[in-house]
């Protein structure tokens, strides 16, 4: 049976990395715990994916993405950068947008098929 749901479930873990933040420096700390993610996927490529979460992920972002066993694809864990990342105050939401880096393209072209027969 096929499980239909408009949403992928993961882990995400932060790494330390320095952004810049409107002009400004910052240091995001990496998270010793990975923080467990309801993640909307709003497109997919095996370069990268922009998704909605309840999660902030700031833009220059860097984390590995654990993705749990779906169906007929194993586990993995997947190193990410956020390109993009937008607050929706209304929804108290973010729209980011991550990179795959570097593309996993055999792993990554098995979950695109398996995401798009959600």
């Amino acid at each position: 049976m096929i499980e239909k749901r408009n949403f992928l479930r993961a882990k995400a873990k932060k790494t330390t990395c320095i952004i810049r933040d409107q002009g400004v420096y910052r240091l995001v700390q990496g998270s010793s715990i990975p923080i467990s993610l309801k993640i909307d996927v709003l497109d997919i490529s095996t370069g990268g994916f922009r998704l909605m979460t309840g999660e902030e992920f700031l833009k220059g972002t860097e984390f590995d993405l654990m993705i749990e066993e779906q169906n007929t694809l194993s586990s993995e864990i997947l190193k990410c950068k956020v390109t993009r990342s937008l607050f929706y105050k209304s929804d108290s939401i973010y729209e980011i947008g991550v990179q795959f880096t570097p593309v996993n393209t055999g792993y990554l072209k098995q979950l695109v098929e398996l995401l798009k027969k959600y």
